[in-house]
C-alpha cells in the first residue's frame, strides 16, 4: 500500500476564520478543532510546527534582536543620509532587502521592513537560514532532519513562489510518485487579510478558491497513491485592527535617549526593550505598567508561553498591546493596516485550527503538537 501524508498550511486561516466559512472542505475534512497558537509571528510559529518545540527551545522568536557586536547591517547606517521620501518607500525597501539577503548569503525569509537605517546596525537577524530543510533551526532538529535520517523522500514548498506555483510543483511530484511526505505553505490569505481584515472583501472568494484547489490536489493524489491522509492547518488567526498607538512618541516624551539609556524594537503588536541605565527601566516600567493599550508581560508568563530567554536575546522587557490595537508607526510598518496577528494566545481571534479526514487526537491542543502527527504518519514513531 502506498501512502502520501499531506500537510497543507494556510497562513492565518485561524479557527474564527474557519467558523465564518463552515463549508470549507466540510465533507472531506469533518474532523476539526481549534489549536492554541504561540505568542509572536510566523517567525516563531512556523519553526514550532515543524519541530514540536517552542521558541525558547528552538531559539527563533521575533526576527530582529539587539546585538551591535554581531550585526551584519552596520554598513547600512550610511543610508540614513538619503532622502526619507525615497528610502521609506515599500518597493525600495523590498529591493534593498533582496540585495542584503544576497550579499550576506541569507537563505531564510528576510525583510528589513520599516527599521530605521540609523538603528538597523545595532540589530542582528534570527532567521538567516531557510527553516524548511535539514539543519534549518538554530537548535535541534526539524521534521526534515528526521525524514532525511529515516531515508524518506519529501516535497516542501519554496516560499518565494506564489501559491499557484507551489501547488503545481507538488502536483508534479505526486505524478512522479517519488515522495513519502508533503508539506506545503500557502500565504495568499494572510496577505489579503492584512490588507482588508479577516472579514473583508475578497476573503470568502479566496477561501472558496483554496477549497477548489485542495479538492483537485486530493483527487490527483488519490489517483497515484492508495492512501492520502491530509491535514489543513494554520499557525494563528487574524484580528481586525480597531485602533493604533504611537508608542515611540510616548516613550520619546519621557526624555530617555534611544541607544544611550535604552534600545527598543517596535514590532507591530509588541515593543521589546534592552536597558543600558537603571533609570530607563524604572521610567519605562512606570509608563507601560499602567498603559491603556497593553501590558508588560512578566517573566513567569513568558516562561509559560514558551518565549522566555534567560540571556534576554529578544528583550529584557516585553510590552504587548491588546487585541485589535496596532503600534503605528513601528519598525514593521509606517501605516495602519486592516488586519493583524501576534496578540496574546488567549485572545479569541488568535486561535489556530486544524481539520482532517482522520480523527484528531485529544492531546492535539497546540500548534507545536502538529509535529507529532507528521512523525506518526511518516512512520517515524508508532
Amino acid at each position: 500500500m502506498s501512502r502520501l501524508p499531506l500537510f497543507i498550511f494556510i497562513d492565518a486561516f485561524g479557527w474564527e476564520v474557519l467558523r465564518s466559512h463552515p463549508d470549507f472542505l466540510a465533507d472531506l475534512a469533518p474532523h476539526r478543532k481549534p489549536l492554541r497558537t504561540i505568542l509572536g509571528y510566523s517567525s516563531a510559529c512556523d519553526p514550532s510546527i515543524i519541530s514540536g518545540r517552542r521558541p525558547s527551545e528552538h531559539r527563533l522568536w521575533s526576527s530582529f534582536y539587539y546585538a551591535p557586536e554581531t550585526s551584519p547591517f552596520r554598513w547600512l547606517r550610511a543610508l540614513r543620509f538619503l532622502p526619507a521620501s525615497l528610502m521609506n518607500r515599500a518597493r525600495v525597501r523590498h529591493l534593498l532587502s533582496r540585495l542584503i539577503k544576497k550579499l550576506h548569503g541569507f537563505t531564510g525569509y528576510f525583510q528589513i521592513y520599516n527599521v530605521p537605517f540609523d538603528k538597523l546596525g545595532i540589530f542582528d537577524y534570527a532567521e538567516k537560514k531557510r527553516i524548511w530543510e535539514p539543519g534549518g533551526l538554530p537548535v535541534g532538529d526539524n521534521i526534515f532532519d528526521e525524514l532525511r535520517s529515516a531515508g524518506k523522500r519529501w516535497y516542501v514548498h519554496d516560499s518565494s513562489l506564489p501559491d499557484e506555483e507551489k501547488i503545481r510543483r507538488l502536483g508534479t511530484r505526486i505524478t512522479a510518485k517519488d515522495i513519502d511526505f508533503a508539506y506545503i505553505s500557502l500565504g495568499k490569505l494572510d496577505a489579503l487579510m492584512h490588507a482588508r481584515g479577516p472579514r473583508g472583501p475578497g476573503v470568502p472568494e479566496l477561501v472558496r478558491w483554496y477549497d477548489r484547489q485542495i479538492r483537485a490536489l486530493l483527487d490527483h493524489a488519490r489517483a497515484h497513491y492508495d492512501e492520502v491522509p491530509f491535514w489543513v492547518f494554520t499557525d494563528h488567526g487574524m484580528h481586525d485592527v480597531n485602533s493604533t498607538v504611537d508608542l515611540q512618541k510616548e516613550i520619546q516624551a519621557t526624555g530617555l535617549v534611544y541607544g544611550l539609556d535604552y534600545t527598543a524594537f517596535y514590532d507591530s503588536t509588541m515593543a521589546r526593550f534592552w536597558f543600558h541605565r537603571p533609570q530607563a527601566r524604572e521610567r519605562l516600567s512606570a509608563l507601560l505598567s499602567t498603559h491603556p493599550s497593553g501590558r508588560i508581560l512578566p517573566d513567569e508568563e513568558l516562561r509559560q508561553l514558551g518565549v522566555y530567554f534567560p540571556d534576554h536575546q529578544y528583550g529584557e522587557m516585553v510590552f504587548l498591546v491588546h487585541g485589535g490595537i496596532l503600534i503605528v508607526p513601528s519598525f514593521m510598518g509606517a501605516k495602519r493596516i486592516a488586519g493583524m496577528h501576534g496578540y496574546h494566545p488567549d485572545e479569541a481571534d488568535a486561535s489556530a485550527m486544524i481539520c482532517s479526514n482522520l480523527p484528531l487526537p485529544e492531546d492535539l491542543e497546540s500548534i507545536e503538537h502538529i509535529h507529532r502527527l507528521m512523525r506518526r504518519y511518516t512512520g517515524l514513531e508508532s
